[in-house]
């Protein structure tokens, strides 16, 4: 078992490995506290980066108004229109539930959830 290391190779082989829970199964959690205190501070923090690279977004989107495109020495920001299309799975359940269970495609993992005590 490697050590963790933060990658996505290591959660792979985490999945593999514990696959399925024992239901009802339970252990003390010890010797933990602060890393998980730290992941809070970390969540913390992500949220307000995320915040100000939203504001920061919000600015440039503000300046350019209805270009779709705007351009530095250093940057090249677009802007542009999508579209994307996708299937009303809530719409196909209640008219065609048939057909909605003929592609049904049911997938099992593990959540990883942390509350505080």
């Amino acid at each position: 078992m490697p050590e963790p290391d933060g990658s996505k190779a290591c959660d792979e082989v985490l999945e593999q490995y514990f696959h399925t829970a024992r239901k009802e199964s339970s252990i003390p959690l010890v010797g933990f506290d602060e890393k998980l205190k730290r992941r809070e501070e970390i969540i913390q923090l992500i949220k307000k980066l995320e915040q100000e690279q939203k504001q920061i977004e919000q600015e440039v989107k503000l300046y350019m108004k209805d270009s779709e495109m705007a351009v530095s020495s250093r940057y090249q920001v677009i802007w542009s229109n999508l579209e994307s299309v996708r299937l009303d799975i809530k719409r196909i359940k209640m008219e065609r539930p048939e057909i909605y269970k003929d592609f049904l495609n049911v997938t099992a993992s593990r959540r990883f959830t942390v509350k505080a005590a």
